[in-house]
C-alpha cells in the first residue's frame, strides 16, 4: 500500500503544480469595489469580494469569498504599483490591521494605494477559527500549548465547511494574483513580516513578473523545519536576556542570581511539584514545565516583553506563580482571537512538520530550556490535521532578481539573523539590515526611510551606505 500512496501523493502534487503555476492562472473579470470605512482610517476606503474556487481542480466545487480593502492614494491619482501587506502567524488577517499600516506607510500613500487582502482562511475570507482555550478546561492550557481534544474538535467542525488541504500558501498566491489582475494593478510592492515572508517567497516564485519590490522583515525560510528551530533560537535569546540583565546595574542589583533562579524554577516544574490555583477550580492544578518554557519563549520575541522576565522569574522562585499562570491563560485567549488556527495548522502541518527528521530532534533541542516540548505539541496536533500536497521543488530556496530589503532585529527571539542569511543569498538585488536592540517584526524611523527609498526608486542602491542607529533597550522591570 505504501507504493500506491506514494504514487497518489505524487499525482496530487503534480495536480497542484498544474493548477497553481503562473501560466495556469485563469482570466479574471474586473473586481468591483464600493466605498467602505475601515476602523481607524480617516479617509474612505474601497472594499470588494472576489469569488474563487476553493479547489482550482474542481470547477463546480465550493467557492470562497476573498475580501479585499483598498486605502486609496491621497492624491486621487495612484500609481499602478500598490503596497500589498502579507501577514504572519500564519493566520493573521490583513484588513483588520488597516489602521496600523495606513499610518505606517502614510508618506508613500500620497500617490500609491494600500491593498489589503484577507488570505483564504483568515479574517473576512472564510476564516478557519479554532477555540483551543476554554475557561472550563483552563487546566489543560497549563499543560498543553495545543490541547489535543480541542484540536480534534476543531478539525471535525471545519472539515464540514472546508477542504483543509486547500489552504496552503500556494493557493493564497493564486488568489492574490487573481486579485491583482482583477483590480488592474501592475507589479506590486510586497510588504511581509514573519510567516508573511513565506507567502512572499511563494508568490515571487509563482509570479515573478508581478512583484516590483519586496520588504522581508524577520524572514522565515521556505525550507525551515518549524518548531525544530525554536529551541536553539530561544536559548540564544534567553542567554542574551541574562547577559543584558547582568550588564544593567538596576536589573543585576535586583536579581543578582537570575540564571540560578531560572534553573531552580525549571527543576521544580520538572518534578511535577508546582500546583497553582485557577478561578472556578476547587483543587490546585499542575503547572507543566514545557508549557511554562513555551510561554517564556514567546516573551523573548521582542525586548519590551523580554525585560519583564527577570522580575517574573524572581517571583516564581519566591513561590509566586501568578504572573506566569495569568500570562499563559491570557496568551491562550489571545491566540484564539488573533490567529485563525485552522489555517495555521493547514499551512504548518503540510509545509513544515512533514520535513522534521526524528534523527535531528535530539541534537537540535538538547541542552536548551525549551527542549522538544513545542515540537512534540505541534507534531501531535498535525497528526490529526489533513495534509496537503506540495510540488517537489516547493521547499527549494528561491532565486529572485526583485529588489528586496531584509530587516532583522538582533534581539529577535523568533527569527534570528541566520534566517535572513539563508534567504537573502537567493536575491541578486538585496540589502540585509540588522537593527541592534530591535525584536521581531519591529519598525522604526530609520527602517521607514529605507523602505520609502526602496518603493519610490525600485532599487536597493545606497541603502547599505548608512547603518541604522541602535535602538535603546527598554528598562528592566524590577
Amino acid at each position: 500500500m505504501s507504493g500506491i500512496k506514494a504514487i497518489v501523493s505524487a499525482l496530487a502534487a503534480l495536480a497542484v503544480i498544474a493548477a497553481l503555476r503562473a501560466n495556469a492562472a485563469p482570466d479574471v473579470a474586473k473586481l468591483p469595489t464600493s466605498p467602505c470605512r475601515l476602523p481607524g482610517v480617516a479617509r474612505s476606503a474601497r472594499c470588494g469580494v472576489l469569488d474563487v474556487l476553493e479547489d482550482p481542480d474542481q470547477p463546480g466545487g465550493r467557492r470562497l469569498p476573498i475580501h479585499v480593502a483598498i486605502v486609496p492614494a491621497a492624491s486621487g491619482k495612484p500609481l499602478a504599483d500598490p503596497i500589498v501587506v502579507l501577514m504572519g502567524g500564519p493566520g493573521e488577517d490583513a484588513i483588520g490591521a488597516a489602521e496600523l499600516y495606513a499610518a505606517q506607510f502614510a508618506p508613500l500613500l500620497a500617490d500609491r494605494d494600500l491593498l489589503l487582502v484577507d488570505q483564504r482562511g483568515t479574517g473576512r475570507s472564510a476564516a478557519l477559527r479554532c477555540d483551543l482555550f476554554s475557561s472550563e478546561t483552563a487546566a489543560e492550557s497549563l499543560r498543553d500549548f495545543f490541547p489535543l481534544d480541542a484540536v480534534k474538535s476543531c478539525k471535525v467542525r471545519l472539515q464540514a465547511v472546508a477542504d483543509l488541504t486547500r489552504y496552503s500558501y500556494l493557493y493564497f498566491a493564486r488568489d492574490l494574483e487573481q486579485v491583482r489582475r482583477a483590480l488592474g494593478f501592475g507589479p506590486v510592492n510586497l510588504f511581509a513580516g514573519s510567516y508573511g515572508t513565506r507567502a512572499a517567497q511563494v508568490y515571487m516564485r509563482a509570479y515573478p513578473h508581478s512583484v516590483r519590490t519586496a520588504y522581508l522583515g524577520s524572514v522565515v525560510p521556505i525550507d525551515m523545519q518549524g518548531p525544530l528551530d525554536f529551541a536553539k533560537t530561544a536559548q540564544t535569546a534567553i542567554d542574551h536576556m541574562f547577559e543584558n540583565c547582568k550588564n544593567d546595574s538596576a536589573c543585576h542589583t535586583a536579581f543578582p542570581n537570575l540564571q540560578n533562579e531560572f534553573h531552580q524554577i525549571m527543576v521544580r516544574l520538572a518534578s511535577g511539584s508546582v500546583r497553582v490555583s485557577l478561578p472556578g477550580h476547587v483543587d490546585l492544578v499542575a503547572l507543566d514545565r514545557g508549557r511554562v518554557a513555551e510561554w517564556f519563549r514567546a516573551r523573548l520575541y521582542r525586548p519590551r516583553e523580554a525585560v519583564t522576565l527577570p522580575w517574573t522569574i524572581h517571583r516564581a522562585y519566591a513561590g509566586d506563580w501568578t504572573p506566569i499562570v495569568g500570562g499563559i491563560l491570557a496568551g491562550a485567549r489571545e491566540l484564539d482571537k488573533n490567529i485563525s488556527l485552522g489555517l495555521f495548522f493547514s499551512i504548518t502541518c503540510s509545509e513544515d512538520m512533514p520535513f522534521v527528521r526524528e534523527q535531528d530532534v535530539a541534537s537540535q533541542t538538547h541542552d536548551t530550556f525549551l527542549g522538544d516540548y513545542r515540537l512534540r505539541q505541534q507534531q501531535a496536533a498535525c497528526e490529526e490535521w489533513p495534509r496537503g500536497a506540495l510540488p517537489k521543488d516547493y521547499r527549494h530556496p528561491i532565486q529572485s532578481d526583485v529588489p528586496a530589503l531584509f530587516v532583522t532585529g538582533d534581539m529577535d527571539g523568533g527569527t534570528p539573523v541566520s534566517f535572513t542569511n539563508r534567504v537573502a543569498q537567493g536575491f541578486s538585488k538585496h540589502v540585509a539590515v540588522v537593527i541592534h536592540g530591535q525584536g521581531h517584526t519591529e519598525w522604526n524611523d530609520c527602517v521607514a526611510t529605507m523602505y520609502q527609498h526602496l518603493v519610490r526608486s525600485a532599487s536597493v542602491a545606497g541603502l547599505d551606505s548608512q547603518p541604522c542607529p541602535a535602538i535603546p533597550l527598554p528598562p528592566f522591570k524590577t
